[in-house]
């Protein structure tokens, strides 16, 4: 027999349910009403939203969740069903919102691989600089050394001149 919580917790997950797949239907509709003039504009706007949210580490809206929670291709496969159970045989704007996503997703792919590429660049090069400053450390502890070394050497001449200059004093 299940407690009130539990019914609470299935209730809450249902409306949940419901709330995610009023968003998908919403985003769906939007897509296939939008011409095929604006679709650049709109699916800029839109993918620069959903790229956004997929870097956000939390707090995301609930609108963020619910394109989050559910793989690429089950928020494409299900907006495809509905797509062709809604279409009134004009397929041109769908063909044209999905050549356009092929396009964003390999742009995407490209700037994530660059991404990539810089930030192994960064890692090298703060490597280097790790072992840059690790060299200056040593060379100025040489340095320190040398300096030490050279206070010594002129103390020790200045006790030598001392001592010629009194033995020539001495042999005149």
């Amino acid at each position: 027999m299940k407690s009130l919580d539990e019914y609470e917790d299935d209730e809450a997950g249902q409306k949940e349910r419901k709330k995610e797949d009023a968003i998908t239907q919403q985003n769906t509709i939007q897509n296939e009403s939008s011409s095929a003039d604006s679709t650049g504009s709109y699916l800029i706007q839109d993918s620069s939203r959903m790229v956004s949210s997929r870097y956000k580490s939390t707090g995301n809206a609930p609108e963020d969740d619910a394109l989050n929670r559910y793989s690429r291709t089950d928020r494409t496969t299900y907006s495809r069903y509905s797509r062709d159970a809604n279409s009134s045989g004009s397929s041109v704007p769908s063909n044209a919102l999905e050549k356009r996503i092929e396009e964003l997703e390999r742009e995407l792919a490209k700037e994530r691989q660059e991404n990539v590429r810089l930030m192994k660049m960064t890692q090298d090069k703060e490597e280097v600089i790790g072992k840059l400053k690790e060299e200056i450390d040593l060379l100025n502890r040489d340095l320190d050394d040398i300096e030490d070394e050279n206070e010594q050497l002129k103390q020790e001449n200045k006790t030598l001149l001392k001592i010629v200059g009194q033995l020539t004093r001495q042999n005149r």
